[in-house]
């Protein structure tokens, strides 16, 4: 969904500056991952949570924590309906894949086929660059001054605000995360089919997997088990701040669900009566880029690619609500978070469970090597991701302090070109040379492996 003022990255420096605090739980209980959730939501102030962990599509585990309202005092069970955020972009991009099968569309079709009215500088954007965040086109989460969250928007008027800012690259140049894009691409299925999008999956996805509450966002309806969502202001728990209906009804992330519907989901992907095994492998392949690279995303999905390690997932945050489903192949489990508080960290929540319940996903251990004063000095300096945005590196006595917006990290050398957080070791930063032996590029790794990459600008 959108994020108008924490950019992704921050997540990434997120999970480095709080898994300290998480990682040790101190309260006894019976199961380890009840011990280590309900550990982590005392310590973060976190309401109420729930989660699935599935077995080669069947579940083993669904249980709810803490609270889906607390004015009211109801606990969270695996029937609580949360706020999906961007873990239902992976659901746009099924539904146009079922128009591919379908063949009423293809992946390479230009996106001016299917909206009036899009500018020119549109006409390379294919369907695929705006599933793959690849289209160039700037999202209009990461600067508040595109939308005015408190008033109601048509198509047409989303269109318009997308289009009048220029492209940030040009299409299949680089991986860039977009919001604007996902919008675009509801707008594309209802051009296609009549329909809005939220009604087209109802009828092809929910209603046929039997995901009984899944549906778009309403403020007005009344909606069984529906959760509150909440953030942190001041060291106190707050509502969610509220926006205009039409903003919580676009395609890339308005959704309601339960961790019991996003079971029904996770099972039906190792089917082929949905998408086809040819459509799935569409999905879960890296995009390739102009320049012959590829980044870690498939359509609606991040890719991690370690072997033994490989995963499929998507994460969330939007309007006091966090997501993250985890399908992590070679050993045929998933995990399914949804909590109802800014605070929750769902990646760190996700990967720990995966962990606990298969400790071969555990991060590796990582041992910290001493480079010289004069090697660490040549990291440092600003680099400048496609949004704009700087991320600033400076070197210290042991490796590199990582600075952005709000977020401070510290980070260790591996070996040359690979840094550690060694409260997280499995998120790191990895510098990209160039033929020279120049540093070009910085990139994140496990986000679940954000693709964006940083260039250095200065020293």
């Amino acid at each position: 969904m959108i994020s108008v003022s924490t950019p992704r990255l921050l997540g990434f420096l997120a999970v480095l500056v709080t898994f300290a605090a998480t990682a040790t739980p101190q309260r006894a209980a019976t199961d380890p991952i009840d011990q280590w959730v309900e550990s982590y939501m005392a310590d973060n102030q976190v309401p109420g949570l729930a989660l699935a962990v599935l077995e080669g599509g069947q579940i083993v585990k669904a249980k709810g924590y803490g609270l889906a309202n607390i004015e009211h005092h109801v606990p969270v069970t695996p029937s609580t309906v949360f706020q999906s955020a961007s873990v239902g972009k992976q659901f746009t991009a099924a539904g146009i894949l079922l128009l591919v099968q379908d063949g009423k569309l293809a992946l390479e079709d230009p996106i001016s086929k299917y909206l009036r009215g899009a500018p020119k500088e549109w006409s390379k954007i294919t369907v695929r660059h705006l599933l793959t965040h690849t289209s160039g086109i700037p999202d209009y989460g990461e600067d508040s001054t595109w939308l005015d969250l408190r008033r109601d928007y048509s198509e047409d008027e989303l269109l318009h605000v997308i289009s009048s800012h220029p492209l940030l690259r040009q299409p299949g140049e680089e991986w860039i995360y977009s919001n604007s894009g996902y919008t675009l691409l509801g707008m594309i299925i209802r051009a296609v089919t009549g329909e809005h999008w939220g009604e087209f999956l109802r009828k092809r996805v929910f209603g046929p997997l039997g995901m009984e509450t899944a549906r778009v966002i309403s403020e007005e309806d009344l909606v069984a088990n529906r959760a509150a969502g909440y953030r942190l202001v001041d060291g106190g728990i707050r509502n969610q701040e509220w926006v205009a209906p039409s903003l919580n009804t676009v395609a890339e992330g308005s959704l309601y669900f339960t961790v019991l519907d996003l079971a029904k989901w996770d099972a039906a992907l190792y089917r082929e009566d949905l998408l086809s095994k040819a459509s799935k492998e569409q999905m879960w392949s890296p995009v390739r880029l102009n320049d012959g690279s590829t980044a870690s995303h498939g359509l609606g999905w991040f890719l991690q690619d370690e072997p033994g390690r490989r995963a499929m997932e998507c994460d969330g945050a939007w309007q006091g609500f966090r997501s993250y489903i985890g399908r992590y192949p070679d050993v045929s489990l998933t995990v399914i978070v949804l909590a109802n508080s800014s605070a929750v960290q769902p990646i760190l929540v996700g990967h720990k469970i995966a962990a606990l319940r298969r400790p071969a996903l555990a991060p590796p251990t990582r041992t910290a090597i001493r480079l010289p004063l004069e090697t660490l000095a040549g990291y440092a300096g600003a680099y400048r991701l496609p949004t704009g945005e700087i991320l600033r590196l400076s070197s210290t006595e042991n490796g590199l302090k990582l600075e952005m917006g709000p977020a401070v990290a510290e980070l260790v050398p591996e070996s040359k070109d690979v840094f550690f957080a060694p409260t997280a070791p499995d998120s790191r930063l990895i510098f990209v040379r160039d033929k020279t032996g120049a540093i070009r590029w910085v990139q994140p790794r496990r986000v679940p492996s954000w693709p964006a990459r940083a260039e250095k600008v200065s020293q």
